[in-house]
């Protein structure tokens, strides 16, 4: 049984709280997805690939129902409480991010989350990072096939100012050696359709967003990816109903307007040294 401190420390909001609270879940795919969780813990490098419940509602009583275990493993490596708290919060935020796009209970990203619950995941102030092995499919300048990298991702959790992200990439540097000695890291990697090209050009180049994509130096091919573009800056899906959506900043113009031109949004990759 999840308890109210419990749901505050993963970041629930109340309306999400009553919801899990109120759903009956289904238990054997519950204990399918809790299962698959318990056996994956500490085996890090890659995504989990997990049989997902088709109603991603059994997925969050799969993490609820597993917490004691990624808890435990955080703790047997020493990782504070609050950063393992602050990296399992995000399934909290992913609710709410759910919410606001379908205005219900539901977790559209319930295979992301499965990243925390191994292990492989975590959040050091602005940013997340997230253990990886570089393959010889997906190489990154300056690393060899095998090597030890991080991956970047940003969670919605406010601005990307350069003080905050400084922070962060500092956490990482000492996170890592400190508490996975065995999984040696020089290099971060981020694929973002915050690193397109069209995008660091035609925002201000004093914006917080480009700040952060000058960070990283570009690599590799971008991939179309026009939904993430309106995903991340709108909370819906599809290019349908353009014209409502609010315009009220300069990325929201840019990100409409582009489409509107003809244009495609592309996320690229980009990569930093330690």
């Amino acid at each position: 049984m999840t308890t109210a401190e419990e749901y505050r420390l993963l970041g629930f909001a109340d309306a999400d709280r009553e919801a899990a609270e109120a759903f009956t879940p289904d238990a054997a795919v519950v204990k399918d997805l809790a299962d698959q969780i318990r056996a994956a813990i500490g085996k890090l490098g890659s995504e989990p690939e997990f049989r997902m419940p088709e109603d991603p509602r059994n997925s969050v009583q799969a993490f609820l129902d597993t917490v004691p275990d990624i808890r435990a493993y955080h703790s047997g490596r020493g990782i504070p409480d609050d950063i393992s708290w602050a990296s399992l919060a995000d399934l909290g935020q992913q609710l709410k991010v759910s919410r606001r796009t379908h205005g219900e209970y539901s977790l559209e990203t319930h295979w992301w989350l499965t990243n925390f619950w191994v292990g492989n995941l975590y959040t050091l102030g602005r940013l997340q990072y997230m253990l990886f092995q570089v393959t010889a499919d997906q190489p990154v300048p300056g690393t060899e096939t095998g090597e030890w990298i991080i991956g970047v991702h940003i969670p919605e959790t406010g601005p990307l100012t350069p003080e905050l992200v400084d922070d962060s990439l500092q956490q990482a540097r000492e996170f890592f050696p400190q508490y996975f000695p065995e999984y040696p890291v020089k290099t971060a990697n981020l694929w973002s359709w915050l690193l397109d090209p069209y995008l660091l050009d035609n925002l201000p180049q004093d914006s917080n967003i480009v700040k952060f994509g000058r960070r990283f130096t570009p690599y590799g091919t971008p991939n179309d990816s026009q939904d993430s573009a309106i995903f991340f800056t709108f909370r819906t899906h599809g290019t349908d109903h353009l014209d409502e959506l609010p315009q009220d900043t300069r990325l929201q113009r840019l990100v409409v307007g582009r489409i509107k031109d003809g244009g495609t949004w592309q996320s690229a990759y980009g990569y930093l040294k330690l």
